[in-house]
Order: structure tokens, then C-alpha cells, then sequence
């Protein structure tokens, strides 16, 4: 996932007005004593003074100087933009539950303004942003799953449309690599029936996933273990099927293809119904 994008076009004019006297408190500041960043605790001194320590990644700092910007400010128009910057400088500084609220704050209490689309976007970042791996808790995942997704519903032609698409299928390789984990897990333990659905889960989570065919082994594997040699054989079909036109795309893709065949070979094939008896003559 790439980092943040530029701010909304139609919150342009309210960031130029900050970025115009941002540079007016320099061009003064060079000649007087007046404060780099505008009259001091003016609403747009203090946006303009984080937004320039967020681009030198300065978190803390722009944490500390918009935490109490809303009470200092009440009523200002750029409100919405120090909660929004404040959530990114959170999100920045690895602190992901405090980002969200922030960010859910933009959303909730300003859903017309020019940020909203956005708020969204970083909230699914930001849970993205929070998973540990796959043999970790499922949560963070999970979540950030449903909020690409709802992204996606609200704003499928939006700007960062094509990032939610990308989140989204990284999420779901996760969510797949996890299930698999927790089947193999259960393979080793001895107990095939319950590893059978972590494995089926895991394809259900993205059936084109690189675990899928380690999934349809396991599959495979725990209806061996179950003595169920038909289901073990139709498992190995599905998974010879699914890599003999690229095995390469799938972890272990070559080994499993050779395993399958293998297996197809050694298995009982399927018995075959008996011809039908053709019926007697009548006249016989």
C-alpha cells in the first residue's frame, strides 16, 4: 500500500489561503520579527506550522500542536482540516487506534466536507497498517477487508478507488495465508475433520490465492487421514487441475503438481456403473 495522496481538489482554496500565509509569515519573517507562520495562535498560523512539520516528519510535533486545535479554534473553518491532519500524523506515528478515531471523527461530524472520501480510504489504511501477519490475530485484517470494501460501494469510481482494489486483495491473501495456517495447525495435532475446514475457509476467503493449492493438499490429506479415499482422490483431481497450467503462480506449486499425480495414480479411481443389461426380446 502507498502512503497518503494529495488533499481534495475542493478543499484547494481553503489550503491555499493556509499555504498564502504561510508564505506571507516567511517573506515578513526574513525582514521582522513577525512569527514564521503567521500571527501566533491564529487558526491558520497553527495549520500551516503542523502541515510543514508533517512534511518534515515531524509526528509528535504535529500531534502536539493540533490535539487542542479544536478547543483553541471553536467555530474555524479549517477544523476539519487539523482532525484530518491530526489522523494522518497518528497513523504516521504508529498509533493506529487513535487514528481511526480521528479519522472517524472527520467522517461522522463532517460527512459533506472535502475530506470525508478520504477519512475512509485512511481508516482501511490505517486497519491495514495494523495487522501483525498471518498466524496473528485475524481483527485487524478482517476489518480492513470490510472497510476497502466499503470504500469501494461508496466511492467505486473514487480517487483511491484503484489502492482500495489492491488493499483489498492483499487483505484477502492474508485472511487466506491465516486459514491455511490454522488448518496445518490442526493437521499436526491429529484432528483432519476441523483442519478440513480451515483449509476449505481459506479458499473461500480467494480461491486464486497462493495457499490455494497447499489448501486442496490439505484437503486431500485430511480425508486420507479419514480412511475416505473417493473424496481424497476428487480433492487431488481439483488440485492437479488447478496447477497444470501454472503451477509456478502457487507456493509449492510443482512439488504438489507432482504429488497429485502421484496420488491419482496410487488412488482407487472412482468405480465405474455397470452397463445396463439390454432388455429381453419379447418374442424370445
Amino acid at each position: 500500500m502507498h502512503g497518503g495522496r494529495r488533499q481534495k481538489e475542493r478543499a484547494g482554496g481553503r489550503l491555499i489561503a493556509v499555504a498564502a500565509v504561510w508564505l506571507l509569515a516567511v517573506m515578513l519573517g526574513a525582514c521582522a520579527s513577525t512569527p514564521r507562520y503567521g500571527p501566533v495562535g491564529s487558526a491558520q498560523g497553527d495549520l500551516a506550522r503542523a502541515q510543514d512539520e508533517y512534511a518534515r516528519g515531524h509526528y509528535l510535533t504535529v500531534i502536539e500542536l493540533l490535539e487542542t486545535f479544536e478547543r483553541r479554534h471553536a467555530g474555524s473553518q479549517y477544523v476539519d482540516d487539523a482532525l484530518f491532519l491530526l489522523g494522518k500524523a497518528h497513523q504516521a506515528n504508529r498509533e493506529q487506534i487513535l487514528a481511526r478515531q480521528t479519522l472517524q471523527r472527520v467522517r461522522d461530524e463532517y460527512p459533506q466536507g472535502p475530506f470525508a472520501e478520504e477519512a475512509l480510504f485512511e481508516i482501511a489504511r490505517s486497519w491495514f497498517m495494523s495487522i501483525r501477519g498471518p498466524a496473528l490475530d485475524a481483527e485487524p485484517a478482517e476489518e480492513a477487508l470490510r472497510s476497502f470494501r466499503l470504500y469501494l460501494r461508496r466511492y467505486p469510481d473514487g480517487e483511491f478507488a484503484p489502492e482500495a482494489r489492491e488493499g483489498e486483495r492483499e487483505t484477502l491473501e492474508i485472511l487466506a495465508a491465516k486459514s491455511y495456517l490454522n488448518g496445518r495447525t490442526y493437521m499436526r495435532i491429529g484432528r483432519p475433520q476441523a483442519a478440513r475446514q480451515y483449509f476449505e475457509k481459506s479458499l473461500a476467503w480467494r480461491e486464486a490465492s497462493e495457499y490455494a493449492a497447499l489448501a486442496w493438499a490439505g484437503i486431500a490429506r485430511s480425508h486420507e487421514e479419514e480412511g475416505q479415499a473417493a473424496a481424497a482422490r476428487a480433492a487431488y483431481a481439483r488440485l492437479h487441475a488447478l496447477l497444470e497450467s501454472g503451477a509456478e503462480a502457487f507456493k509449492d506449486g510443482p512439488e504438489l503438481l507432482r504429488k497429485a499425480r502421484r496420488k491419482l495414480e496410487a488412488l482407487p479411481a472412482p468405480a465405474q456403473p455397470a452397463a445396463p443389461v439390454p432388455a429381453a426380446d419379447a418374442g424370445d
